[in-house]
């Protein structure tokens, strides 16, 4: 246990100071107006403070990957710098579901073709499923960010990437865990900023990092380790199970009850794929 806590405190805590750090540096261009460059530098953020906890985790951090998980810091960047493109004034739907789509085929055929063991024909029928997939999670997600600016959506962002790390563990890689552990870290000091600063949005670049980051994670763990390709999707589609705050029935609850209720279903998802992984691989016993 001992160990576990040093791992966290090393590991951890430096990104979470940075990515702080990094959101007081977009509060302060909100303060000057700049609403859309403040929400940028929040995406900003996540990913030098993440990009922080992976070179602390791996010893690593270069602009040529030699790994899948490699790609990840790399991966999160372009993301940002592709959000530029939701700032445009009034871009169209369609525009927004394009890019995002055009990118998750990028993403994952990134990291699928080191995959030797896939024939060619598997390769691209992943990339094409789970492309889509991220597009419409990272899509529902932005929105999603738009409507609830609350403290708790990036409080249930990193219970998500704490399930993740457990998961991964589980799947015999280490090192992906401590990813997950680091990007979890990431989100709880957004998750603090966020308490600080209320009705802050974590809308366009801030979603896409992070769901490109998790997918990442999760194709690292499903594709190069033994993590279940449900308990994978599960991680993914986790997040979006935030969304019943909104529904009706929902909706006739006080206020508290319905945060309580929605935190539960994400953390209830995100539980399962947990479950899902110890039920097909049992629990951690070395070997990693």
């Amino acid at each position: 246990m001992e160990f576990f806590v040093k791992s966290a405190i090393t590991i951890g805590l430096p990104p979470a100071v940075l990515t702080f750090a990094l959101l007081s540096l977009a509060l302060w261009i909100s303060r000057k107006g700049k609403h859309e460059i403040s929400r940028w530098v929040t995406g900003l953020a996540i990913v030098f403070g993440y990009a922080l906890g992976h070179r602390i985790a791996t010893g690593s951090l270069t602009l040529i990957p030699h790994s899948s998980e490699q790609w990840l810091p790399l991966l999160a960047l372009i993301s940002l710098l592709l959000s530029l493109i939701d700032i445009v004034p009034r871009i169209p739907v369609w525009a927004k579901l394009t890019w995002r789509t055009l990118w998750g085929f990028v993403v994952l055929g990134v990291l699928l073709f080191p995959a030797t063991f896939l024939s060619a024909s598997a390769k691209v029928a992943w990339v094409l499923g789970l492309g889509i997939l991220l597009a419409a999670v990272c899509f529902c997600l932005d929105v999603l960010a738009e409507k609830e600016t609350k403290t708790w959506l990036p409080f249930t962002w990193s219970l998500v990437a704490v399930a993740g790390s457990v998961s991964f563990i589980i799947a015999h890689s280490a090192i992906v865990s401590q990813l997950s552990g680091v990007l979890a870290s990431v989100l709880g000091a957004t998750f603090l900023f966020v308490a600080w600063q209320k009705d802050w949005s974590l809308s366009k670049s801030a979603t896409v990092v992070f769901v490109v980051l998790l997918f990442g994670l999760g194709a690292n763990g499903a594709f190069y380790a033994d993590l279940p390709i449900v308990s994978a999707i599960l991680l993914w589609l986790a997040p979006l199970a935030f969304w019943i705050r909104f529904a009706h029935f929902i909706r006739q609850f006080p206020n508290w009850a319905q945060t309580f209720i929605s935190i539960c279903t994400v953390l209830l998802i995100a539980v399962l794929s947990v479950g899902f992984a110890i039920q097909k691989l049992g629990f951690p016993s070395g070997g990693y």
